[in-house]
């Protein structure tokens, strides 16, 4: 996490922490010598550890590498929304990418969904996996249009939703858009099976093992922050910044933070998933955490290095969850960064046309739950000569 915490202005004294972040984990070793292998995934998010599975139940060998520690990353500091509701993008991208395209997005994203439901009903994952509606609602008249032209999209793309002039929640909305059939789940249990799975299957993970450099070609080698060096003839880059030299991907990409608290609530949550039309963006959702129902506030969105002091966002934040949900503790109170692209499209494939061998999967702005899960397939699919969507 690259925002520090300052505990000043009435926020509690304690350290920055994470609902999930006292969830079983597991500890694999780092890299201490050279390896030759079929395929190497480089980072252990949602994508990677997904894409890690799905290659080992192929049948490869494969192994999984992590700067830091497995699941310390944003996939470690979610808000788990499983949804194709990625805010108000489907008017914007029928306009830009036309229907057909938009149409594919929409579908992927609800293939990445219900792939999440069929691991956890296959592995009977204990997740918290709770189906609800997704909302985007606004309390700003001159949003109400561009609620209304969303809604418009979903018919023409036959998305299941609806056009509602309230929310259920105590705030005065005056329009939203609904998403119906989603989900919310807690992503590190469901994530820890997958690795399970993954190394039962053969695969190998090290952490805490650096790609400091990667030569493509047929083999790729990639050398570590340790020297140590990797011959493979696949690899597949899914950190959040491509690990490649080539690609511009620094003239394409930006990275964004953002803030969340978990809170106490004496509100009786109506259920639902929700996420504001107008900045600043506020998210809400509900979680249950060891017997009891916590609500995660989200927002405060801003280009990473360029926010104001971080404790002004969670005050920000505190201030909201006060006003409209009778809080009663701050539990945890986190931020993280994800990087999005200059046309708000995930870069999902070969990293370019002259090096086949070499995949990346990045800038899902957020929203990587679905999105990071139908890319492990897509890549999967590439990588076994399958024509991707």
């Amino acid at each position: 996490m690259n925002d520090s915490y300052r505990t000043d202005a009435g926020m509690p004294q304690q350290p920055e922490s994470c609902w999930l972040a006292s969830t079983e984990q597991r500890a694999f070793d780092k890299l201490s010598g050279d390896l030759k292998v079929n395929i190497a995934v480089v980072g252990a998010g949602i994508t990677g550890i997904t894409t890690a599975y799905l290659l080992a139940k192929a049948g490869k060998e494969v192994v999984l590498l992590e700067a830091g520690k497995v699941l310390n990353g944003t996939t470690g500091y979610t808000t788990a929304k499983v949804t194709a509701q990625h805010h108000l993008i489907y008017d914007e991208f029928i306009s830009h990418f036309g229907e057909e395209n938009t149409r594919l997005y929409y579908e992927a994203n609800r293939d990445g969904l219900n792939f999440i439901k069929d691991m956890v009903a296959e592995h009977a994952i204990e997740c918290d996996w709770t189906e609800e509606d997704a909302y985007v609602y606004t309390a700003a008249e001159d949003k109400v249009q561009a609620i209304r032209n969303e809604f418009k999209a979903y018919e023409k793309l036959g998305i299941p939703g609806a056009y509602m002039d309230s929310i259920p929640l105590p705030i005065p909305a005056r329009a939203a858009v609904v998403m119906k059939n989603q989900a919310r789940f807690h992503p590190i249990p469901y994530l820890l099976r997958l690795l399970d799975e993954f190394v039962r299957l053969g695969g190998r993970v090290y952490e805490q093992t650096t790609v400091q450099k990667v030569e493509e070609g047929i083999p790729n080698f990639i050398t570590t922050d340790a020297g140590h060096r990797i011959e493979c003839l696949d690899v597949v880059s899914c950190s959040h910044f491509p690990v490649f030299e080539g690609g511009m991907y620094y003239a394409k990409m930006h990275a964004d933070s953002s803030y969340a608290l978990a809170v106490k609530s004496d509100l009786e949550y109506p259920g639902g998933m929700y996420i504001s039309a107008e900045n600043p963006k506020r998210s809400i959702r509900a979680v249950d955490y060891n017997g009891e129902k916590l609500l995660l506030i989200g927002g405060e969105s801003h280009k990473t290095g360029q926010g104001i002091d971080t404790i002004k966002h969670y005050e920000a934040l505190k201030s909201f969850a006060e006003q409209n949900f009778s809080v009663r503790e701050i539990a945890y109170r986190w931020s993280t960064n994800d990087y999005g692209t200059l046309d708000k499209m995930p870069y999902i494939g070969m990293n370019s046309n002259n090096t086949p061998n070499s995949f990346v999967a990045t800038g899902y702005r957020k929203w990587g739950m679905t999105t990071g899960t139908i890319a492990a397939v897509i890549l999967r699919d590439m990588m076994f000569g399958k024509q991707p969507l």
